[in-house]
């Protein structure tokens, strides 16, 4: 999904040229519904590109390349090719001695499944919400949808609520202000910064654990990912040595 930002200077007063580079950009985010963890960011513009570098860096991410068991996003068309070309599987054809690749080669759609959401606004409201299944069977779809611990329905409410708090940590993303970012370089470094407190300080809510009456077990999306066994503190997390290139 996305979040809004804006880089050197509002949309309105560019021009046709500087629009390319300048304006209205996204941070294009993959997270992980049941662990409310942030896996992938991709800043700028809504492009294709972009799109294919967000899945291209989740696969990297996760299950060693494997397709997950589900994927939702909005109706952005981009998505569905994007998936399509990093999980889907080449099928091609013998080769015949001549130069290039074999003609009537094609992928294969992804064994997973994936479904969009479709909003429909009037007047500043959600009007209508609709659902369509691009990937896998309808059982699938209907097994993945059982097996999760969080939601029993298609939707892209997670990581609308995530948009919604990074907002909150990172004023650059805020809506109508003259905050918003005015160096591509520095907004990408605050939106990962915010990832990691996210992902590690955040003291989220939905994910504790109740032990006895009116006691709980405080969780990070990272504590729920069992990758640490505590909520970090921020000075922890700035000074956490990590190694190059990770």
């Amino acid at each position: 999904m996305r979040n809004g930002a804006l880089w050197e200077k509002k949309e309105k007063s560019c021009t046709d040229e500087e629009k390319e580079a300048y304006g209205d950009h996204w941070d294009h985010v993959v997270m992980d519904g049941e662990s409310k963890a942030v896996i992938s960011i991709v800043s700028g513009k809504r492009t294709k590109e972009n799109t294919e570098e967000l899945i291209k860096d989740f696969a990297s991410r996760c299950n060693a390349g494997e397709p997950p068991e589900l994927f939702t996003t909005d109706d952005y068309s981009c998505y569905q090719d994007a998936l399509l070309h990093v999980y889907g599987a080449w099928i091609i054809p013998k080769r015949t001695g001549k130069r290039g690749r074999p003609k009537g080669a094609f992928q294969t759609e992804p064994e997973m499944e994936y479904a969009t959401v479709k909003k429909q606004r009037k007047g500043g409201r959600v009007v209508s919400v609709d659902m369509k299944q691009v990937y896998g069977t309808d059982t699938g779809l209907e097994a993945a949808l059982e097996s999760s611990s969080v939601s029993n329905a298609v939707n892209t409410s997670f990581v609308e609520r995530h948009n919604g708090t990074d907002r909150h940590l990172n004023a650059r993303k805020a809506r109508k202000t003259l905050a918003f970012s005015k160096d591509c370089e520095y907004h990408v470094c605050h939106s990962w910064l915010c990832v990691a407190y996210y992902n590690f300080c955040w003291d989220h809510r939905s994910l504790r654990v109740e032990t006895g009456y009116r006691e709980y077990t405080h969780r990070s999306p990272m504590m729920a990912l069992g990758v640490t066994k505590h909520i970090w503190s921020v000075e922890e997390m700035a000074t956490y040595q990590t190694i190059a290139g990770h």
